[in-house]
């Protein structure tokens, strides 16, 4: 039987120093963070959320593996708010059960560029197996009625562990990436526009599925 300490994950709040990050703060003022991942342990080892693979292609998105090294930018400290949701033992096996399942599916889930662009204005865009940062967090942890991340902070704020800058962490823990960590391969211009067409061309082909289905 599980014990109270593994029923739970985690919910790291981050204000990313990049231009997506300060244009997602700009449109939703109800937040001071930008991004949010799921983490199984508080030394932030395992980590999962919908973002970018690589540093240099911001529509590259989709179901990643993140390490915390990969939000310090020219090592300029980044603000964080961690939360430890606690479960009982039916909802954290659908959670878990949820998340195993995305783990085991990667390469069919992609980023929703378009929820991202309508969110600001209160509206959805909900595909199948295309998520936001938040609403795969909020999927996961049985929250899926969240509307943007200022309302998950919120929701989650009784949860909160840590809050204050992320280098305290990564010092604490000595979190670092595997060898083989490809995230700063840079690729360039060409390959970056490559992975927006490839993204929009998929996100059209499960709208239009998605419209065929209910009509």
């Amino acid at each position: 039987m599980e014990t109270n300490s593994t029923r739970c994950m985690y919910v790291l709040f981050s204000r990313q120093n990049t231009r997506i990050g300060r244009f997602i703060r700009i449109f939703l003022r109800d937040s001071r963070y930008s991004h949010v991942a799921l983490s199984l342990d508080e030394k932030l080892y395992t980590m999962y959320a919908f973002s970018r693979k690589r540093h240099d292609s911001p529509f590259s998105g989709g179901f990643v593996r993140e390490y915390p090294v990969h939000y310090i930018i020219r090592s300029k400290d980044v603000p964080i708010k961690l939360c430890r949701v606690q479960f009982d033992e039916s909802e954290y096996a659908g959670a878990k059960a949820r998340l195993e399942d995305s783990i085991s599916r990667s390469d069919e889930l992609i980023y929703n560029l378009f929820d991202a662009i309508v969110l600001p204005f209160g509206k959805r865009c909900r595909l199948r197996d295309a998520y936001t940062c938040v609403s795969f967090a909020s999927y996961v942890i049985g929250m899926d009625d969240i509307r943007n991340i200022g309302e998950l902070e919120k929701r989650l704020s009784e949860y909160t562990v840590y809050e204050g800058g992320l280098n305290e962490l990564i010092e604490k823990y000595s979190i670092t990436p595997p060898e083989n960590d490809d995230y700063y391969d840079r690729k360039g211009l060409i390959a970056a526009t490559k992975d927006l067409m490839l993204l929009l061309s998929s996100l059209l082909k499960r709208s239009r599925r998605r419209r065929m289905i209910a009509g």
